[in-house]
């Protein structure tokens, strides 16, 4: 019978808890997974721009923070353990207006940005990724072992449209600690025969700076506005035996008030 309700209740997690999905990279060959990880990340909660904007209007963006198309990790950063680039297109962005911006609707792609010849600057001169729009940094993790949880810290994000968009003279996204913008996050790498099972979040603290383009709906405005949304993915293989627990207590009650019910009618 316990089985029974600890895999009813994870069937109920999987189901009606966690809106997310497995996200499975592979093995980096030293026992552990690429840092940064190799997956787009959703944002839970939409970025907005607020300040500029005609009061009670708003843009919301529903953002998501694209995998690198190239990486490289090596030891260091502010927590000890590893500092890893990513680079590519940073983010793309699905933009929807309210109030006097309620018509407006728009997909855009935040692009990487290269630093002084094309190549990014980070804080270690031996640190260079072609067209690098981010750095991570990395607490300790164990390599090999089989379930691997360690604090991240997005240190460094940027990036910035270039010229000619018709809707913004500027429109610039800045985010990390590096920037005095303080991002803190964890991950959990569970070990899924050769490849990493990843669960990760990251709370970015992000500041979007936009000037508009003369004729567009935002020509005349400009503004900076300050944020933190959570970009979040992956979900435990199974769930942990406390939650286990605390499910299969939620469902003998849900089941004890039906059969009360049942027996006062």
């Amino acid at each position: 019978m316990k089985r029974f309700i600890c895999s009813l209740s994870l069937v109920l997690l999987l189901t009606s808890v966690v809106p997310a999905a497995f996200v499975t990279v592979p093995d980096n060959g030293g026992g552990t997974a690429q840092m940064p990880i190799q997956s787009a990340y959703p944002s839970i909660n939409p970025m907005v721009i607020t300040n500029g904007l005609p009061f009670g209007s708003q843009i919301n963006i529903n953002a998501i923070w694209l995998a690198p198309t190239v990486s490289a990790e090596q030891p260091g950063g502010t927590l000890s353990g590893t500092q890893s680039a990513g680079g590519g297109p940073l983010m793309q962005w699905t933009m929807t207006g309210t109030g006097v911006f309620s018509a407006y609707n728009r997909v855009l792609t935040m692009p990487g940005q290269p630093g002084p010849g094309g190549v990014a600057s980070f804080s270690d001169p031996a640190f260079n990724v072609t067209g690098s729009s981010y750095e991570v940094h990395a607490a300790p993790r164990t390599a090999f072992a089989p379930v691997q949880t360690y604090n991240t810290d997005l240190y460094r994000m940027f990036s910035q449209l270039p010229p000619g968009d018709p809707d913004f003279d500027l429109l610039r996204v800045t985010a990390g600690s590096g920037f005095g913008l303080p991002s803190p996050g964890q991950t959990t790498l569970t070990q899924v025969g050769p490849n990493w099972n990843v669960e990760s979040y990251h709370d970015v603290q992000y500041r979007i700076d936009f000037v508009g383009h003369p004729g567009s709906p935002f020509g005349g405005m400009s503004g900076s506005t300050t944020g933190i949304s959570r970009f979040q993915i992956g979900m435990p293989i199974v769930p942990e035996p406390a939650t286990c627990m605390l499910l299969s207590v939620g469902l003998a009650g849900a089941v004890l008030i039906r059969r009360r019910s049942r027996t006062q009618h």
